[in-house]
């Protein structure tokens, strides 16, 4: 199914501080007249991790953007379970393709979903309308039991969006849990730009062991990744 990701507000801080990262550098505290870049470069070296990890490191909220709500065969209402295993089996596999995945794990909470019904008016959909499962990654939505999908345009880009706050290791201020490899992959990236602010180089440059990709790899969500293109 078509669909992009954008975000819509940035973590309130950077897993990295400014301070942590002069200090990698080797540049004095009281030396301010670079502040300005390295936390650019800072910035920067977390959207590339994020990128590359398909996480979100601390909380930001997230819009998801459907064609449309997964299509249902059954239009009375979700199915339970019955006695005959090869039934339930089956039926298994009907009530997955209800499921809508939510990318950049973990699922702190859904602000809200609107979608544009058959008569072209913009609807929210009550959060009674369906269940989250935010233990898992990436967090799934279903329609809750007895309820179906509502039904959307026949084609409408665009016209369902899911809005949610996601992170996997906290807000940052409260909650920190990131792990230091991800803070020593962006300490990396930071003092390779800060040495290198041209994008080619007469120099054979190479990877080192152990360095940034091996670091990020450590933390990787290799499930699935929806980019906006």
């Amino acid at each position: 199914m078509p669909l992009s990701l954008n975000l819509v507000t940035p973590p309130a801080v950077e897993p990295v501080s400014l301070t942590t990262a002069k200090a990698h550098l080797r540049i004095d505290a009281d030396n301010t007249a670079e502040d300005a870049l390295i936390t650019a470069f800072i910035t920067a070296a977390r959207q590339y991790a994020e990128k590359v990890t398909h996480r979100s490191f601390f909380n930001q909220t997230w819009q998801l953007t459907l064609d449309s709500f997964p299509l249902y065969p059954f239009w009375h209402g979700t199915i339970q379970a019955s006695n005959p295993r090869t039934d339930w089996l089956a039926r298994y596999g009907i009530l997955r393709g209800q499921q809508i995945l939510l990318p950049k794990p973990h699922l702190v909470s859904i602000t809200g979903i609107t979608y544009v019904d058959v008569t072209g008016t913009q609807q929210n959909l009550p959060s009674t309308s369906y269940y989250v499962d935010n233990t898992s990654e990436p967090a799934r939505l279903v329609p809750a039991p007895g309820t179906t999908w509502p039904a959307t345009q026949v084609y409408l880009p665009g016209s369902v969006q899911i809005t949610y706050e996601t992170g996997s290791y906290g807000d940052g201020v409260e909650v920190n849990t990131c792990p230091q490899t991800i803070c020593m992959a962006i300490l990396l990236l930071v003092a390779h730009w800060y040495e290198h602010r041209e994008a080619a180089s007469e120099l054979p440059l190479k990877n080192i062991p152990l360095a940034v990709d091996a670091l990020l790899d450590t933390v990787t969500f290799h499930f699935f990744s929806y980019e906006n293109n």
